[in-house]
């Protein structure tokens, strides 16, 4: 079947623009939207593009792969790669109420966020488990843009009550490119024309590539140097082609939905939906988390009152949980491939890669059950995924405090609920797994 005989590209790339119309959008409701990247529009409706895959992820199809999963992951430390985060949600907030709208929402402060500066936030429920988290940049002294999952633009992060202030979604209205790894810098600076070391880490501002502005943001969940672009949507697949082609001297990758959580995973980066669920969603209480969980308690503003503050206080004092990277036995894992070729057993529920989330269907537990030495339940596991880079198959694992130091050995119970399983041996190991080479 061909996904896009029945679909008018010129109503699609409208749809950008006509989202919040479910009349009249692809985006708003009736069927996703193509991504403004190169992949979703002009090139990627070309045969020669080599594009043979996409996949939807937050109502938006995007290339699932472009060179194969290996090479495009061995590009996040060997030269570096872009990939397109244009499906997280995006609302400016402006308004003289902007601080105390933010301060009301997240656990952050406030005081040193100077225009041109972004910072990561987070939302907490009063019983101090999170809502949500994404980035915030500052864009003017009274307007902020957020970026984030869901829960950014659904109105669960970001309160607005007694606030003077004005919210817009503007998701389909911009792209968000990430160029991460060793050779970011030096395409950016081909591609701009300008040196740009004087950009510091977590600081934004504007710059002209291929005659189109775009925002600049010297950051990114790659634990490699990289930058973040920003810019219109009808601009994306201009700028996207750019970065490629300038690209190619330097060995710069496009990196797929395939492969995009290899990051967060290796540069321990807790996403929301993948490694916890949003504290609003009721019935999954066993997976929400709260930021001591994941080591983000050090973002808490403790010169002011928020949701949560005292019990997360509390929980800053006495941890009861601790989210941690384990490596699994490599010897276990082949195990699992191997029972492919085993005539006299059925085979295990094969592992998706090079991430657990590679594979868009519920055909592999999303959460996974740790245990101890005695086989007593200790936490859950999380975003397993194959390191090219480190020949390690590894996941992220939230588990009682006891067992969260880094040598641990524990054991992870591997296949879903009435079908084969087993138990993997796996290793706490340092946290994050890939040092951080952002700065």
């Amino acid at each position: 079947m061909k996904l896009f005989d029945s679909l008018n590209m010129d109503e699609v790339r409208k749809s950008w623009a006509e989202k919040d119309n479910t009349e009249l959008s692809f985006y708003g409701g009736k069927s996703p939207a193509f991504t403004p990247a190169v992949q979703g529009q002009d090139t990627g409706m070309d045969p020669n593009s080599g594009i043979q895959h996409y996949c939807a992820l937050h109502n938006v199809f995007g290339a699932f792969e472009f060179t194969g999963w290996m090479d495009e992951c061995k590009s996040i430390s060997k030269t570096g790669y872009i990939g397109d985060w244009s499906w997280l949600n995006k609302i400016r907030i402006t308004g003289p109420d902007v601080i105390k709208c933010m301060e009301q929402s997240t656990i952050n402060g406030y005081r040193k966020f100077s225009v041109g500066r972004g910072r990561h936030i987070v939302s907490v429920l009063p019983n101090g488990k999170i809502i949500g988290d994404g980035i915030a940049f500052r864009e003017a002294e009274d307007q902020i843009l957020c970026t984030g999952g869901t829960m950014v633009a659904e109105g669960r992060m970001i309160q607005t009550k007694d606030c003077n202030v004005k919210v817009e979604d503007l998701t389909a209205e911009i792209f968000n490119y990430h160029v991460q790894g060793p050779v970011s810098t030096a395409v950016i600076e081909k591609l701009t024309g300008e040196d740009i070391s004087d950009l510091p880490f977590i600081t934004f501002r504007d710059v002209t590539i291929a005659g189109k502005k775009v925002r600049l943001y010297r950051g990114g969940m790659s634990g490699e140097i990289g930058y973040e672009l920003f810019g219109r949507s009808s601009d994306g697949s201009v700028i996207w082609n750019a970065v490629v082609e300038v690209g190619k001297e330097f060995g710069l990758r496009q990196l797929g939905m395939r492969s995009l959580m290899l990051n967060h995973l290796q540069a321990y980066f807790p996403t929301i939906w993948v490694d916890f669920i949003p504290a609003v969603v009721p019935g999954a209480e066993a997976l929400h988390r709260s930021p001591v969980d994941f080591g983000w308690d050090h973002l808490m503003d403790k010169t002011r009152d928020f949701p949560g503050k005292s019990i997360l206080l509390e929980e800053q004092a006495n941890p009861k949980t601790k989210c941690v990277t384990l490596e699994w036995n490599s010897e276990d894992c082949i195990n699992i491939f191997a029972s492919l070729f085993d005539p006299d057993n059925e085979p295990f529920e094969q592992m998706p890669l090079p991430v657990n989330t590679s594979d868009y269907s519920a055909a592999c537990p999303q959460f996974i059950p740790v245990f101890n030495q005695k086989h007593q339940m200790i936490g859950l596991a999380s975003n397993r995924g194959y390191s090219c880079q480190f020949k390690k198959m590894l996941a992220l694992a939230d588990l009682e405090t006891e067992y969260a130091k880094e040598g641990t050995e524990v054991l992870v119970l591997y296949g879903s609920e009435g079908q084969r399983q087993t138990m993997i041996r796996a290793t706490v190991a340092k946290t994050p797994y890939k040092s951080d080479n952002r700065k």
